[in-house]
């Protein structure tokens, strides 16, 4: 499985990018389009993506649909549909102080806690991870022992819960199922830097004292 890592860094959610060139692509998290550049990326697989896996509603994770111009199935809890369209949800006003971001004529395909999302060659199974937003998941490919986090599980740290539609309540629960996963599971979380199952449950005193 081919991942690049995209746009990752500062305000900047990290994108992914799966699938070799030339080949049909799925994006993970589009947060960004500037200058159509995330479209621009897509030509590099002549213009073919399979689908756009939202892991939350937070506007730094969403804000590229707004703009893209390769049109394909969005994935996204139902919880975190209404971020679309509401500026508070999607803290696009109050956490980043921009004009608040609405998507508009946009119909995502809802998902459930462990639907399986076939695309391409791959299977990714959805583990809702509710806490961060309420709409939180993660997507998991187990023949490829790849885990996709978002802001639920970070190298060293989780997600914060103090945003609205947080629900810090379910913050344990959610991050147990990560926790049961395979230890050589890698980690590609929606900011910083790749990481693994084994690492942080070994390292992420965050985790340890939640788990």
């Amino acid at each position: 499985m081919r991942i690049a890592k995209l746009f990752g860094g500062g305000e900047d959610c990290n994108t992914y990018v799966i699938g070799e060139e030339g080949q049909p692509c799925i994006i993970v998290d589009p947060g960004d389009n500037q200058n159509g550049r995330l479209d621009a990326y897509i030509e590099k697989h002549h213009g073919y993506c399979l689908g756009y896996l939202i892991t939350h509603g937070h506007c730094d994770h969403i804000a590229g649909l707004k703009s893209l111009t390769h049109s394909a199935t969005v994935f996204m809890m139902a919880e975190d549909v209404a971020c679309l369209q509401d500026p508070d949800l999607n803290v696009s006003r109050s956490l980043f102080g921009k004009e608040g971001l609405t998507i508009e004529h946009l119909e995502p395909y809802e998902l459930d806690d462990e639907d399986e999302i076939k695309l391409g060659q791959w299977t990714f199974k959805v583990i809702a991870t509710p806490f961060h937003t309420r709409g939180s998941c993660c997507f998991y490919v187990e023949t490829e022992g790849v885990l996709f986090s978002g802001d639920t599980l970070f190298h060293l740290g989780i997600g914060r819960s103090d945003l609205p539609g947080s629900c810090p309540r379910e913050t344990s629960s959610s991050l147990r199922k990560l926790a049961a996963l395979p230890l050589s599971t890698k980690v590609y979380p929606g900011h910083g830097e790749m990481t693994s199952i084994k690492t942080e449950l070994a390292f992420n005193e965050d985790l340890r004292q939640i788990i």
